[in-house]
C-alpha cells in the first residue's frame, strides 16, 4: 500500500482521511471486483492507526456516502460502526 499526504492507495482502492483538528475519514473506495475481500477494511484499520499514532484519543467520524450505486448506504453503516467510527 502507498501512502501521500492523507491518501493510501493500491491496486485495490484507495482512502483519504483529515488529521486537522477533528480526524476524519473519507473517500473510501475499493474497486467492484475487489469488494468483500478485506481491502475497505484494511483501509481503514491502516487510516485509524496513523489516526492513533498521531495522539488523538477521540471519536474518529467517516462519513457514509456509497460511491457506487450497488453499495447499500445502511450496511455500509453498520460496517463503519463495527471499526469503532462514528458515521456522519
Amino acid at each position: 500500500m502507498s501512502e501521500t499526504e492523507n491518501f493510501i492507495h493500491d491496486k485495490y482502492g484507495y482512502c483519504y482521511y483529515d488529521l486537522k483538528d477533528k480526524p476524519f475519514i473519507f473517500g473510501l473506495f475499493v474497486e467492484p471486483e475487489h469488494r468483500r475481500k478485506g481491502n475497505a477494511r484494511k483501509y481503514l484499520q491502516y487510516v485509524i492507526n496513523e489516526i492513533r499514532a498521531s495522539g488523538y484519543k477521540g471519536e474518529i467520524e467517516i462519513e457514509a456516502k456509497p460511491e457506487a450505486e450497488d453499495i447499500i448506504r445502511d450496511r455500509l453503516v453498520l460496517f463503519y460502526e463495527s471499526m469503532g467510527l462514528k458515521v456522519i
